[in-house]
């Protein structure tokens, strides 16, 4: 059966329209100011709570695909990002949990928003002029905020390589679903039952709280 008959300018065009269509340039990472600024910079209430489900997310591997996580184990994930200097500080004991549960608890660094940015404002100010952390500038931490899903790997890699982190990094995806859904926190961190329950929902995460619910959620799978 011929489709265009003899005339090959409409095989042309239907190929150009059918390959416009389908093939498109690596999605826009969107930016908004998280709603903690306008609540005196307190993340607890934003988001997800504990005892409720986690939504459905999608994360991307360092590849810049869209991953399955596995779902046999508890998850821990705890958001962070180049610049975050606080992320940066606690990232020795993300990887001792990390360490100790592997196996037991699938622990994950979502790699969000950047958190100090040195071209644009944060999403954690509303001033327009960018705030650079006074630690980032001592120890020469500068990034820009990425506007893709590639420069985002980029970042994502070089966070890897100079901080030597041992956590298996995602990455929140081009909508930033993670960071609006869980908290528009900089470093927020929830604790997840194979269930999809909430067990723990920190705005900011802190190790020897989120250890003893860990240790919980074992004793109680161990009943069950």
């Amino acid at each position: 059966m011929k489709i265009f008959g003899n005339n090959p300018s409409i095989f042309w065009i239907w190929l150009i329209f059918n390959f416009g269509c389908n093939h498109t340039p690596s999605d826009q990472i969107e930016f908004s100011i998280s709603n903690g600024v306008l609540n005196n910079m307190d993340f607890a209430s934003l988001g997800i709570q504990t005892g409720q489900q986690l939504p459905d997310i999608s994360f991307y591997n360092l590849g810049g695909k869209k991953i399955k996580l596995p779902d046999h184990n508890p998850k821990l994930f705890v958001s962070g990002s180049y610049t975050c200097d606080v992320t940066r500080g606690k990232l020795q004991a993300i990887d001792s949990l990390y360490t100790k549960y592997k196996g037991k608890v699938d622990v994950y660094l979502v790699n969000t928003l950047e958190a100090h940015p040195q071209n644009s404002h944060s999403p954690y100010s509303l001033d327009e002029e960018p705030w650079l952390a006074a630690e980032n500038i001592t120890d020469g931490i500068t990034a820009e905020q990425p506007t893709t899903i590639e420069e985002r790997i980029d970042l994502a890699d070089k966070w890897i390589r100079e901080t030597g982190v041992q956590t298996p990094v995602i990455l929140d995806g081009p909508k930033n679903e993670f960071w609006n859904q869980i908290g528009q926190a900089p470093n927020m961190a929830i604790l997840v039952s194979t269930d999809g329950e909430v067990i723990l929902k920190q705005p900011w995460f802190e190790k020897d709280e989120m250890e003893k619910a860990m240790e919980y959620q074992f004793q109680h799978l161990d009943a069950d």
